[in-house]
């Protein structure tokens, strides 16, 4: 039947507040031992991004992430206070502009120009674009990604597209295909070569557009 929505008074949405505070700054610190202790190194230095302003994606293409929350009343309202209250104590640097995933890649980048050890750790696995460690949250496990593979998992990525995210990539081409397609190439030439071949099959005349669309969405 018909059941009255949960109201919370200001007193308790206070209490969560601060519990969930607690409980992200134990989770942070918890992550950063575990990260020290897998380098076997006392202490590291980190930066973390979080979504702020605007996002170029949503300009070039409203329907990015369309299919994401699509029920308001399952979002989490005190996700935004944390991100502002992780900025204002200095613990977090806001992405304007554009995704916290591409203020990740700008500051691995840097690490690399500068010859800086770096270890990236998230539970996004478009992450794996990027060469280096990569401490994966979810299995709290160490992996290296080579040159050759995070720039495999681009050209993969740009067949596949991203469900998630709403990027179509090459329609009909999925994870298997895309895999099973690029499984014996090795040079970026032979990706770029394979890439374009599958775009110009399903987009024809308008393949270019559509692998600049997709190349920008996902890169």
């Amino acid at each position: 039947g018909k059941r009255k929505p949960l109201e919370w008074t200001k007193e308790e949405d206070r209490r969560f507040l601060e519990k969930t505070w607690n409980v992200l700054q134990s989770d942070l610190k918890k992550l950063l031992d575990e990260v020290c202790e897998k380098e076997n190194i006392f202490n590291i230095d980190y930066l973390m991004a979080v979504k702020g302003e605007d996002n170029y994606r949503n300009m070039m293409y409203p329907e990015y992430k369309l299919n994401r929350h699509k029920d308001p009343n399952q979002q989490n309202i005190f996700v935004p206070t944390l991100r502002k209250l992780l900025v204002m104590e200095d613990l977090a640097v806001e992405a304007h502009g554009f995704e916290a995933d591409d203020l990740i890649r700008i500051w691995a980048e840097q690490c690399r120009l500068h010859g800086i050890e770096y270890i990236i750790c998230s539970i996004d696995k478009d992450l794996k674009c990027i060469p280096g460690k990569h401490w994966g949250m979810k299995k709290r496990e160490l992996v290296i990604v080579s040159e050759a593979e995070a720039l495999k998992h681009y050209y993969y990525q740009l067949l596949k597209g991203d469900s998630t995210d709403n990027i179509p990539g090459v329609p009909g081409v999925g994870e298997k295909t895309a895999l099973k397609l690029l499984a014996t190439l090795s040079t970026e030439e032979e990706y770029q070569e394979c890439v374009v071949e599958q775009y110009m099959r399903v987009y024809g005349d308008d393949w270019e557009d559509w692998l600049l669309f997709n190349g920008k969405m996902i890169h």
